[in-house]
């Protein structure tokens, strides 16, 4: 605890091999020859399934994170092939966890790591530690093992905390206080933890309890201690900290960064475009962009001028399709204020969105990098910025001639309409770091179920947000619309159709569409579809060799698309 109280700057120790330590440890003090060896067949079996899945990982080559799909297909390969009992599922999948996370956390300083301990392993009765908000304050008495683990730990430089739940371990994460956890719990709880720790991808080893309850439970101390002491000699490549990264890539867009790279000729048409590059925004777009580049050659690795560029580049393709799409659905608003084409003129605003596309291409065009790789650039922002127009141009001519679109057929329009600028971003910042064919076939379908997904999500805030500016509300295709038309009786879909086709505004009629929604339950069906399609992004990583890149992307699902959906 006292480690979290002050800033951790223990030096790190000399490191050792990536392997677990097979030093002789003695047995607590409270640990007798009669505990150690009351089970020996139950150890036995604990050891011969840590073996198990040791030889299948190494076969199998796997690479972390896994999602919690693959951790349970995995652990019943291993189970089935070792002919384990199936009460033991759950603690294959913790060791199968471990074991793909244990390279990685064994290159983790022990400054940057933390250890959490069960309060429960402590005899209540007994302990006279006090507690505070973040849980016990061991005194390090000897009545149990927690104070050695705790000494040990805190002596390497750990974080150790002696707390129930994963609330302060999210807090010190978030603020880049920490990059790996050890923990010890029950598997209950462990398996709990499993889907928190996976959508933020974060190194993990899990030891649980063997003996549960609430007082003087027991676990293994030795393999806890193996776990605390793990050390390699391989460099620690770091944890991109995506909002950090955010917060830079944005100040790249202010008036005077912009000019230095677009260097305008302050025509009226450029000042436009730069101001309209300066608007609001999330700047997804050109920070994946970033963070593949950076995931492929080391989190320290400086963002040249050229990859700069690109980014650019990603975000003029990204803001002239907005004034394009603004201009075609004759939106008002955008970012909160009057659009482009209200503001300024249909005429005008066309054409600043086609200066930002060519604006764009002279970006990657003069980037600098060597003549192959501006080829492959190009092919990639050319093929995206037309299937983007094919999407778009399906939406247009639906809105020519409504008439009712499965949820598939809505899918499929997202897909066209939305995924390009996520992959044309993600491939630009792979092929800028020397990326092969097959991550950025990869990076397509992790791009398509994304957008798709970020599709969906938007269509559920648009229906519940009250400006009356989304999709939703100007009745374009919707997978609410869809999934409520599929679902309806015969009447309710002619009342659908009446409103979302025919474009019936009666306030009476629209209310009774707006019932309809409702009562068939079609948000929690949208909602299903947007974790199906955020769970096949994350599945579409499985082919991914690089831990880094993978653990990147499967942290980007979750700040794009939100960790509950």
């Amino acid at each position: 605890m006292d480690a979290l109280r002050k800033d951790p700057s223990q030096e790190s120790h000399p490191g050792q091999p990536a392997r677990i330590e097979s030093v002789p440890i003695a047995a607590h003090p409270e640990e007798t020859d009669s505990d150690r060896l009351a089970v020996p067949r139950e150890r036995a079996e604990r050891l011969r399934l840590r073996l198990a899945v040791e030889q299948y990982v190494e076969r199998r080559h796997l690479v972390p994170p896994l999602s919690m799909e693959e951790l349970t297909a995995h652990a019943t390969a291993i189970a089935q092939a070792a002919q384990a009992d199936p009460a033991h599922h759950s603690y294959l999948m913790v060791l199968l966890s471990n074991r793909v996370w244990r390279d990685t956390i064994a290159t983790v300083p022990y400054d940057r790591r933390i250890l959490m301990l069960p309060q429960c392993l402590r005899t209540r009765g007994v302990c006279q530690a006090p507690m505070d908000e973040m849980g016990l304050l061991c005194e390090e008495c000897g009545q149990c093992a927690t104070g050695d683990l705790q000494a040990e730990a805190e002596n390497l430089g750990y974080v150790v905390l002696i707390a129930e739940g994963t609330t302060v371990v999210t807090k010190l994460l978030e603020q880049g206080r920490v990059d790996a956890v050890i923990g010890v719990s029950c598997l209950s709880t462990l398996e709990r933890s499993f889907p928190y720790m996976a959508a933020d991808a974060i190194p993990g080893l899990a030891i649980p309890l063997y003996q549960t309850g609430c007082d003087s439970t027991r676990t293994d101390f030795d393999w806890v201690r193996e776990a605390i002491r793990l050390r390699s000699e391989e460099g620690w490549a770091g944890r991109l900290d995506i909002d950090e990264l955010r917060t830079q890539i944005r100040n790249w867009f202010e008036t005077g960064e912009l000019d230095a790279l677009l260097h305008p000729s302050h025509t009226q048409t450029e000042r436009i475009a730069i101001e309209w590059l300066r608007k609001g925004g999330k700047r997804w777009r050109p920070l994946l962009a970033v963070c593949v580049y950076k995931a492929l050659l080391g989190v320290e690795t400086p963002v040249p001028e050229s990859t700069r560029r690109l980014a650019v580049a990603v975000e003029c393709f990204h803001k002239a399709s907005l004034v394009h799409d603004d201009i075609e659905d004759d939106d008002a608003v955008r970012y909160g204020e009057v659009t482009l084409h209200r503001r300024d003129g249909i005429p005008v605003a066309l054409n600043v969105g086609d200066f930002l596309l060519g604006e764009g291409y002279r970006q990657i065009a003069e980037c600098g990098m060597p003549s192959g790789q501006i080829e492959q650039l190009v092919r990639v922002a050319v093929l995206g910025h037309r299937t983007l127009c094919l999407g778009q141009g399906e939406e247009l001519c639906w809105m020519r001639a409504p008439h009712p679109l499965t949820p598939r057929e809505v899918i499929e329009i997202f897909r066209l309409k939305t995924a390009p600028a996520f992959d044309v971003a993600l491939q630009i910042g792979a092929i800028a770091a020397g990326a092969d064919g097959e991550v950025c076939q990869v990076l397509k379908r992790f791009s398509d179920a994304l957008g798709i997904a970020f599709q969906i999500r938007d269509d559920l805030d648009d229906f519940h947000s009250e400006a009356g500016d989304g999709d939703a509300h100007a009745m374009r295709p919707s997978i609410l619309f869809a999934l409520a038309h599929e679902q309806a009786t015969p009447a309710g879909r002619r009342l659908i159709e009446a409103v979302w086709c025919a474009g019936k505004t009666d306030r009476a009629v629209y209310e009774q569409f707006l019932d309809q929604i409702r009562e068939l339950a079609v948000e929690e069906k949208a909602r299903q579809l947007l974790e199906h399609f955020k769970n096949e992004a994350v599945r579409s990583l499985s082919p991914l060799t690089n831990a880094h890149l993978k653990s990147l992307l499967r942290r980007v699902v979750g700040k794009i698309l939100g960790r509950a959906c």
